[in-house]
């Protein structure tokens, strides 16, 4: 062996220990950038779902919280106490309203919300009192008239 050759051959040597080294390096490396893009993809879609949980209950939040203008707002709750408080079932505060006896379910439930106009109604009726409510419906006392009373057939025998 001569001095050239055996010079290439630990030349040779030291590069491929170099060349491990830096390989080693390298792969660590990918390693690290993969668990971190797998990381990131994880995160992304946690804050995916955190937007779609807020905006749903940022609508609901308006759904349920509609602006009565000055005042406390309109709930589900505040209507259905509302109606209770005027002693009215759902079909007279519709008529006294000017919607269907549907829609007051709807609000009452806060599937659905009142818009436009019958929020205006639904703010006068607010101020309304009791009497008043009752006598812009159009309802009357019932009265119980002395008379027949209804009593139940017997069948024959």
């Amino acid at each position: 062996m001569t001095l050239a050759s055996a010079l290439k051959d630990a030349v040779r040597r030291a590069s491929a220990r170099e060349m491990q080294k830096t390989l080693r390096r390298l792969r660590r490396l990918q390693r690290q950038v993969k668990s971190l893009r797998l990381e990131a993809r994880a995160q992304r879609r946690i804050v995916a779902g955190v937007e779609r949980r807020f905006s749903r209950l940022k609508s609901r939040v308006l759904r349920t919280g509609v602006s009565a203008g000055p005042g406390r707002p309109l709930t589900p709750q505040s209507i259905r106490s509302l109606r209770e408080r005027l002693g009215m079932p759902r079909i007279e505060f519709a008529k006294l309203v000017g919607v269907s006896p549907g829609s007051i379910f709807g609000w009452e439930t806060g599937r659905t919300l009142p818009r436009g106009r019958s929020v205006a109604r639904l703010r006068d009726v607010r101020k309304m009192g009791v009497r008043a409510a009752r006598g812009k419906a159009g309802r009357r006392r019932a009265r119980r008239r002395g008379g027949r009373k209804t009593t139940r057939k017997t069948a024959r025998r």
